[in-house]
């Protein structure tokens, strides 16, 4: 008897004991739901992109033709006036390709980059030395297009999805001059020695510099605004033959052309790039 009630006492103590356990964690606060951590990301502006752009192009200044001239001497009989026109503003239009990288970490980018577009600067004028008729006689004449092309670097500094960035290459744009004396009267004052026509074309190779600001709205979409200025201050000749008395004589006059600004908005589409975790 008295060992089975010592029994009955010790048991009596562990259930109190256990049921004063159970209370007291029923007392202690939930446990909070932590979310894991977000790793913030940056923004890369590595990778191939494509677009087109839009915009306006004019002249720094005037084209000025100067007088044909032959082995026998001027063609309007000693009249040698240089003859100055200013071209008209154009539509600029076309597409670019190219490459970006920018090292992780850092905020500089380099890249290359193809542009090809349609520009068309033009202007006619009458020749100074001619003798004023209606309709015009004699008309020099410069165009500056219609294709053009540029390869340039690009290095820029990046503010995330903001990029300010500079550009230079070469260029390649299409020129044509010409002098045109249709000797409207025959026998007129200023008609000179018979009918000519000289003319020139090429494709001219210079260089490209400009600047621009780029930014990415989307992860692959980006906008842009850029100025380029074309290097195409040059001297070309034309050449052509009179086919009325003298006939069969090669006259040449010389042609110096300005350079040309262009300014443009331009949408690109790119990808290949990533999008860098922060740590």
């Amino acid at each position: 008897m008295r060992h089975s009630g010592t029994k009955l006492l010790l048991t009596a103590a562990f259930a109190s004991l256990g049921f004063a356990g159970i209370a007291s964690a029923a007392d202690l606060p939930a446990r909070a739901y932590t979310k894991a951590p977000v790793v913030p990301t940056t923004f890369s502006w590595s990778g191939f992109y494509i677009g087109g752009f839009a915009g306006g192009a004019f002249s720094d200044g005037n084209s000025v033709a100067g007088e044909p001239t032959s082995a026998g001497g001027l063609f309007y009989n000693g009249a040698n006036l240089a003859t100055s026109y200013g071209l008209n503003s154009s539509f600029i239009g076309g597409g670019t390709v190219g490459y970006n990288w920018q090292a992780p970490g850092s905020n500089y980018v380099f890249g290359l980059e193809g542009e090809a577009g349609y520009l068309h600067l033009r202007s006619s004028r009458q020749d100074v030395n001619a003798f004023p008729l209606s309709p015009i006689d004699s008309v020099d004449s410069t165009r500056l297009g219609d294709a053009y092309g540029v390869i340039a670097g690009r290095i820029g500094y990046t503010w995330d999805r903001t990029l300010l960035y500079a550009k230079g290459g070469v260029a390649f744009v299409g020129s044509s001059h010409s002098f045109n004396d249709s000797c409207i009267g025959a026998g007129a004052p200023g008609c000179g020695p018979g009918f000519l026509v000289t003319s020139q074309s090429d494709t001219r190779i210079t260089y490209a510099l400009g600047a621009g600001i780029e930014y990415a709205f989307t992860n692959n979409w980006s906008l842009k605004g850029e100025y380029l200025y074309l290097g195409t201050q040059k001297n070309s000749t034309a050449s052509g033959t009179s086919v009325v008395s003298p006939t069969n004589v090669l006259f040449t006059n010389s042609f110096s052309d300005p350079g040309v600004h262009t300014a443009k908005i331009g949408l690109n589409y790119r990808w290949g790039g990533p999008i860098v975790a922060k740590y």
